[in-house]
């Protein structure tokens, strides 16, 4: 249960920023490619998730 609430909360930040990014790079007229920026947020998150849960491994 642990590792779903962790899972979760990786998703919840990851999707926030995210948003953010998204809205500031609107603001200035930049337009972002859908695919890079999804594949990239989600290797991030994989990277997050995985940090976060390497110790409870051992």
């Amino acid at each position: 249960m642990k590792n779903f609430l962790k899972g979760a909360a990786v998703v919840a930040v990851v999707t926030i920023v995210l948003i953010i990014v998204n809205v500031i790079c609107n603001i200035n007229g930049i337009d972002l490619d859908s695919v890079s920026t999804g594949t990239t947020s989600a290797i991030c998150a994989m990277f997050i998730y995985n940090g976060l849960t390497k110790d409870d491994k051992k």
